[in-house]
């Protein structure tokens, strides 16, 4: 369901793209500031809205791998979902800082899923089967607590963050969150993805169950936001 032939020849295409703008932009000796996906403003100006769309995907694919590999260390089975995540969100700020970025030429993106453990309070001690993998995986981690509930951040180090929550309501969250991604026109990709997508998320699923994402031959069937 999720893996098609289709997404993987995107992300060889994508692949591709992002190494021909890197080398350009090493030969050039500019020192610009990159983004989540290590490319400039630059080189996202040389890119079309339909290779935006594309690279837009691969980072959605990303994403849900990050979320499913962090929930297996704590949970098989179903977890909830607050809403969906296959749209970019507003840019300007984010979880890291971006110079020059604003609202309209930058997004992040979010996800995130929550289970309530059996007989969970919060407990700090709830958080070492993830504390023991972001630590297997080299991430840089922080913990702090926030009035009552116990909190672990991942830094991957190629632009995305992993946060678990514990709260002392019995809930616990996990979020994924990149950093800032360059675009030529917010507003353009976001109106892309949302004329093709589906609009639709389960109230629960299993680690690595959502929705496709679109592509960008699929008919239009959602007209803009306005």
């Amino acid at each position: 369901m999720m893996n098609t032939m289709q997404s993987m020849l995107r992300t060889i295409a994508t692949a591709a793209l992002t190494l021909g703008l890197l080398s350009g932009c090493a030969a050039g000796g500019d020192q610009m500031p990159t983004d989540a996906a290590g490319l400039t403003q630059d080189d996202v100006a040389e890119m079309s809205l339909h290779q935006e769309f594309d690279a837009f995907g691969d980072h959605y694919e990303h994403m849900q791998r990050l979320l499913k590999d962090a929930q297996l260390q704590v949970h098989d089975g179903e977890w909830e979902w607050g809403g969906g995540d296959d749209l970019p969100l507003i840019g300007g700020d984010g979880v890291a800082p971006l110079p020059g970025a604003d609202t309209k030429n930058s997004y992040y993106m979010r996800s995130g899923r929550l289970w309530s453990p059996p007989v969970a309070a919060g407990e700090q001690r709830d958080l070492q089967p993830m504390l023991d993998y972001f630590t297997d995986q080299g991430w840089t981690i922080e913990q702090r607590d926030i009035t009552g509930d116990h909190e672990l951040r991942g830094y991957t180090g190629d632009g995305w963050q992993l946060i678990y929550t514990a709260q002392e309501n019995g809930r616990y969250t996990l979020e994924v969150y990149s950093e800032l991604f360059w675009t030529n026109d917010g507003n353009a990709l976001s109106d892309a993805i949302y004329g093709r997508s589906t609009v639709t998320f389960p109230d629960r699923s299993r680690p690595g169950v959502y929705p496709d994402f679109p592509e960008w031959d699929d008919p239009i069937v959602n007209k803009p936001k306005i």
